[in-house]
């Protein structure tokens, strides 16, 4: 009889307060590994979490996406700019040829 009302009592605990199996244990002097608080929550808090989670990856591969695009067409202005010197200089070495004949 105390042992099915113990166990009906823990069941109500759990369910009621949430407490976890392994403090159970620990109350009765029995080591047992604790879990991680994560896997505790009810799913339906895990899943808002994972899907906050998610959204803040989401946010910062955005931000590195626009950093990146940012880098990619400084790079192609640079390139641009480059082609231009290149084309000034090698005007500049014809007409010192030329001018050299």
């Amino acid at each position: 009889m105390d042992s099915e009302l113990e166990k009906q009592l823990r069941v109500a605990f759990r369910d009621k307060l949430r407490l976890l199996p392994a403090e159970l244990h620990a109350a009765r002097g029995r080591p047992v590994a604790v879990r991680d608080p994560a896997t505790l929550l009810p799913s339906s808090t895990r899943v808002l979490l994972k899907r906050r989670e998610v959204a803040e990856v989401e946010r910062e591969l955005q931000n590195q996406r626009q950093e990146f695009q940012q880098r990619m067409q400084r790079l192609a202005q640079r390139r641009q700019q480059l082609a231009r010197r290149q084309e000034q200089h090698r005007d500049a070495v014809l007409r010192l040829e030329s001018f050299l004949k």
